[in-house]
């Protein structure tokens, strides 16, 4: 027998990186996932405080119509999300829209805020952002930005 590991490569989000809805230069669909070309000129990546983040995609049907709502909630130490608290990037975030790229535990990566069938139509959008003090003395000061997006299809896996 092999040793035992106590991680547990299941769920969770490990990383982020945010684009400009426009910086999709191209995205190639398939059956088994997306081949997609970000330019990274705007790229940002933040860096996740440990077990907070999470991405949600959730399937319903609504008089008869398929509907797919992806939801990320990114945590963040707020000395490194000062990014976001700024009145720029919330006016990108509520106009223009992002794109994610969401990598997770297991070993994925998704495609958040791009499909085949909207392309830049249904960007990943401004939900809340939440800057947090926290409520003991040696809490971590954090910043929480939820994004969502309406689509038909699941994110795809980027290959």
């Amino acid at each position: 027998m092999g040793a035992a590991s106590n991680y547990k490569p299941v769920g969770g989000v490990e990383s982020v990186t945010l684009y400009p809805a426009n910086a999709v230069e191209s995205a190639l669909f398939s059956s088994d996932g997306c081949e997609v070309e970000l330019s990274d000129e705007f790229s940002l990546e933040i860096d996740l405080l440990d077990d907070l983040s999470q991405y949600e995609e959730c399937a319903e049907c609504n008089d008869g119509v398929a509907c797919v709502s992806h939801r990320l909630s990114i945590v963040a130490d707020r000395r490194d999300a000062s990014d976001w608290l700024t009145i720029e990037f919330l006016e990108q975030v509520l106009y223009e829209g992002l794109v994610a790229v969401v990598s997770l535990c297991d070993g994925r990566r998704l495609l958040v805020g791009y499909s085949a069938q909207f392309t830049t139509e249904q960007p990943l959008r401004l939900e809340a952002l939440t800057s947090s003090s926290g409520s003991r003395l040696h809490d971590t000061p954090t910043v929480t930005l939820r994004l969502v997006s309406y689509d038909t299809e699941f994110s795809p896996e980027i290959i």
